[in-house]
């Protein structure tokens, strides 16, 4: 496999998990808005090979998988930074309250990723194992 090969395959798994985290939220989400519409995926090149890939969708996501909201708070310290960049105290009334009551947690985006990863490794592992084993070769003794 050449290493343009890789790249596109890569970027072929990110595309199509995108897709699939789309769908997970579509069973478990009744309101589509911005979480849905608003994810990207990027993968990222060092030394022309892809090497990182980055999953990015709006902030609010991460508390319907945790079941966090308004009156559903975490049970850390309770301080956060709000969109303009000002910054906010959890009221202590909801301290350790989310994932309970009304706000279930949603887990749309680990349990996707966690499918796939299997995916990936073995495109890694095929690409990489390929140009490792005749480097290994190398060192034995003849």
């Amino acid at each position: 496999m050449t290493t343009a090969e890789f790249n596109q395959r890569v970027r072929a798994w990110g595309s199509g998990t995108k897709r699939k985290l789309k769908v997970k939220i579509l069973q478990q989400v009744l309101n589509i808005g911005p979480g849905y519409n608003n994810q990207q995926v990027a993968v990222k090149n060092y030394a022309g090979e892809a090497s990182k890939i980055n999953f990015g969708f709006p902030y609010y996501m991460v508390f319907v998988h945790k079941g966090a909201g308004r009156g559903y708070g975490g049970s850390k310290s309770g301080k956060y930074t709000t969109k303009s960049g000002s910054k906010g105290i959890t009221n202590r009334s909801s301290m350790g309250k989310m994932g309970t009551g009304v706000r279930k947690p949603k887990p749309w985006f680990n349990p996707v990723l966690e499918a796939e990863f299997p995916a990936l490794a073995d495109l890694v592992s095929t690409y990489h194992g390929g140009k490792v084993f005749p480097r290994i070769e190398k060192i034995l003794i003849r």
